[in-house]
């Protein structure tokens, strides 16, 4: 199928998808205002839509990981760490398609020392976006992690609360330690949620995110963009709170985006 954009809409939402960058949402418009950062001229892939993050999310540092005694070494692509997977800056390809779904789908790469695949479907259903990521091996064990980067663009604020936050070290890489969540900013990541996280858009327009994801990571320390991002482990996962993958074993997570006014 096709691996140009791919537009879901519904009465209020008009989802624009790029499986061609990342499998990303590059724009999504609800109740006709922009919700996120868009391509607008950005080179940086990482800086823009909102994309998953596979098959690891967040920072892991100097990009080394031990996996089974063995040492694995990752593209360093934030000197001088790998940061938020392999599959960002590659095209997904597009396997069902209807005016309100997509399902897509993209193997790891060479990047990456294990062979795995990630499937990712996003639905348009009523005033509401449906995320689901399922990280999946066919024959070997692998260390594994997904989430979603999502750039929202302000004026924007964050509703948030959360039991826990990681302690960051001086490269902004969560120890283990964690604190009770101190006032904002963040570039943080967070568990014990309390609430469903909000963004509220212009005060107008009110996002709620569900997930079934443990962590999440919450950035708002730029003038221009809010990011909250679902994620099933933190940042430097594969050596603080290590997920393993096996062939009977996927990883599987969904994010929702409810939208109101």
């Amino acid at each position: 199928m096709t691996n140009s954009e791919i537009i879901l809409t519904s009465k209020n939402i008009r989802c624009t998808i790029d499986p061609k960058h990342g499998g990303r949402v590059s724009s999504l418009v609800a109740f006709g205002r922009e919700l996120l950062i868009t391509h607008n001229g950005e080179t940086n892939l990482q800086k823009w839509g909102s994309y998953p993050m596979v098959p690891y999310a967040g920072r892991v540092r100097d990009g080394k990981f031990n996996f089974e005694s063995k040492s694995h070494q990752l593209e360093i692509n934030m000197a001088p760490h790998a940061i938020h997977g392999t599959v960002l800056d590659r095209a997904f390809s597009v396997t069902e398609l209807s005016p309100t779904s997509v399902t897509m789908n993209v193997d790891l790469g060479a990047r990456f020392a294990f062979s795995g695949e990630v499937t990712q479907i996003i639905t348009v259903e009523d005033d509401a976006i449906n995320f689901e990521l399922i990280l999946s091996t066919s024959d070997q064990k692998m260390p594994g992690q997904v989430g979603w980067h999502p750039w929202f663009a302000r004026p924007c604020r964050i509703e948030v609360d959360f039991e826990k936050m990681y302690v960051r070290d001086s490269f902004g890489i969560p120890t283990g330690k964690t604190v009770a969540p101190p006032p904002p900013p963040y570039d943080d990541c967070f568990t014990g949620l309390r609430k469903q996280p909000r963004i509220i858009f212009d005060e107008s327009i009110t996002m709620t995110i569900d997930s079934d994801c443990s962590h999440w990571v919450v950035y708002d320390e730029t003038s221009h963009a809010i990011c909250v991002e679902p994620q099933s482990g933190p940042p430097n996962g594969f050596s603080l709170e290590q997920f393993i993958v096996e062939p009977s074993k996927p990883l599987k997570r969904f994010m929702r985006l409810s939208i109101s006014k």
